[in-house]
């Protein structure tokens, strides 16, 4: 009886093993199907989606992190049609499913990179998002509502003083 259980109890460990060992913590060629529970995973699986490679652009012409594109007018009707700015589009798709407030490191939103491309595409113009400035007003938004609530709690305290 005590070979029974010891027996039962390996098989037990190994099977639990085994399954924790064929489990997929995250999906690296397809990030919208992980569980973006914490900020950290987001991030990650809006990384993995960058990491989507497609042979139809050159190197210059894909989106990193950096959102710096720069695609000159003479090789513009190759990008808008030669499968480049749909995966281009795919990617930021991507990352907007993971992650919807994802900056790029030129504090380019994805909404922002979009626009660049359809607009771009639709008049036949250069493509670049390498002089992108931000206008930083969500970080005015940020820092406006702690402002504005302390101080009048200031007012109040150095009011109260005796």
């Amino acid at each position: 009886m005590e070979n029974y259980m010891r027996l039962l109890f390996l098989c037990f460990s190994l099977g639990i093993v085994i399954l924790l060992g064929l489990a997929k913590a995250e999906n690296k060629t397809e990030p919208r199907r992980n569980d973006n529970l914490s900020p950290f995973e987001a991030w990650r699986s809006a990384y993995f989606c960058l990491q989507n490679i497609s042979h139809t652009c050159s190197t210059k012409d894909r989106i990193n992190s950096t959102g710096l594109l720069d695609v000159p007018k003479s090789e513009i009707k190759d990008y808008c049609w030669g499968g480049c700015s749909q995966h281009t589009q795919a990617v930021l798709d991507c990352i907007r499913d993971v992650k919807r407030d994802f900056w790029f490191t030129n504090n380019a939103t994805v909404s922002v990179i979009n626009e660049t491309i359809n607009t771009a595409c639709a008049t036949m113009s250069d493509l670049s998002t390498l002089n992108y400035k931000s206008s930083a007003t969500s970080i005015y938004k940020k820092l406006y509502t702690p402002f504005v609530s302390a101080l009048p709690t200031l007012v109040l305290i150095f009011m109260l003083k005796p």
